[in-house]
Formats: C-alpha cells, sequence, structure tokens
C-alpha cells in the first residue's frame, strides 16, 4: 500500500458517525409531518380540534400518547448505546400506561352500564386499528434509523422501544382525526393498535439490529 493510501485509509478510519440522536430528530421530525399530513389528506382533522385540546378527557388522548411516544424515544436513545442495556430503565415508560389503566377503571366507573359497550365499540374500531399502524410506520423507521447509527447491545429490547415511540407519537397524531372522546374507546384501541406496532418492532429489531 502506498503512503497516499494508507493516510487516506487511516483518515477514512477516524471519521466518526453523527450521534443517534443527532440523526433521529430531523428524520423523526419529517416523519411526523410526512404522518401528519398523510392523516390530512385522507381523512381529514376532526373539526373541534382546538376544543378537544383542551377538554379535559379529550385531551388525555393527546397526553398520555405524546408522553409513551416521547418515553418510548428516549429508551431507544440509551438503547442505542452499547451500555444502554445495562443504562435502560423501563418504569417511566409505564406511567402513561399506568395513568390510562386509571383512566379506564374510571370511564368504566362513570358510565351508565347500559352505554359501556356502545363506548367501548364507538364507530370508528376498524379505522382506528389500521390508521394508527399505518401512520406509525415512517416514525418507527426514523427511530430505526438512528439506532442503526449507534450500537445496541439489546436489539430486541430497543426494537420495542422504537414501536413504543413511534406509535406512541403516531397515535397522537390520529387523535387530530378521531372523536371517539371516551377512554374506554380510546385507551383499549390506541393501546391495542401500539401494542402491536411495538410487538412488531421487537421482532424486525431483534434480526435488523443485531451486529
Amino acid at each position: 500500500m502506498k503512503t497516499e493510501e494508507l493516510i487516506a485509509a487511516m483518515a477514512a478510519d477516524s471519521r466518526t458517525e453523527p450521534p443517534p440522536k443527532l440523526v433521529l430528530w430531523p428524520a423523526l421530525a419529517l416523519a411526523l409531518v410526512a404522518a401528519m399530513v398523510s392523516l390530512k389528506l385522507s381523512l381529514g382533522f376532526r373539526d373541534d380540534l382546538l376544543q378537544s385540546l383542551v377538554e379535559p378527557v379529550a385531551a388525555m388522548r393527546y397526553l398520555l400518547t405524546a408522553a409513551l411516544g416521547l418515553l418510548g424515544m428516549r429508551l431507544a436513545l440509551v438503547l442505542a448505546r452499547p451500555e444502554g442495556r445495562r443504562l435502560a430503565r423501563i418504569w417511566p415508560v409505564m406511567v402513561p400506561v399506568v395513568a390510562a389503566l386509571g383512566l379506564l377503571g374510571w370511564a368504566y366507573a362513570s358510565t351508565p352500564a347500559d352505554g359501556r359497550q356502545m363506548a367501548l365499540v364507538g364507530k370508528t374500531m376498524v379505522t382506528c386499528l389500521v390508521t394508527i399502524p399505518l401512520l406509525s410506520v415512517l416514525p418507527v423507521a426514523a427511530i430505526f434509523l438512528a439506532l442503526r447509527r449507534g450500537a445496541t447491545t439489546a436489539p430486541a429490547f430497543a426494537g420495542f422501544a422504537a414501536g413504543i415511540g413511534g406509535s406512541g407519537l403516531a397515535a397522537m397524531i390520529y387523535a387530530m382525526h378521531c372523536t371517539e372522546d371516551s377512554p374506554l374507546f380510546f385507551v383499549t384501541w390506541y393501546g391495542v393498535a401500539i401494542a402491536g406496532v411495538a410487538l412488531a418492532s421487537t421482532l424486525i429489531g431483534s434480526r435488523v439490529l443485531r451486529w
């Protein structure tokens, strides 16, 4: 090998990849904008969107899903590091889950018995279960892209975190369309959709994040 080639090879090896969080933020921002535009063009936003942001029970959909998404994303960034398996803590992600279950229990107790089934099933259950996973594709992919820039030693766990983060934020976006304001509906079916995405991401992560 010539001296010039050796120097070029050493310089290439010395270049550092951007850290996962610097990759994540622009990729995730673009993914969320794309998901929001897709929702607007396909299903549209609810007519009383601004009012739903300040109505306490309806607003819980945005708060709980946003919290779950952000905490999942934070967990993914921790797991992107080689020592992440040792440092990662699952309990922060469980806080919005426990809060959602508490809200579900309150809604069950406060809803008349003859109205519970209608509140649970609603009119858009299928739309919810299909749309949230579809809206999750790009946000989850953005988090996977960041994880690929890291060196996770827990690929399945990192995939799970990516699924929770991306689908939580996607559910927050879907809430801009959904008019089912009963916690019996949105805690149940948003939760099922998010769990499905998290399971799929765990399986994918166990393969594509392994090194």
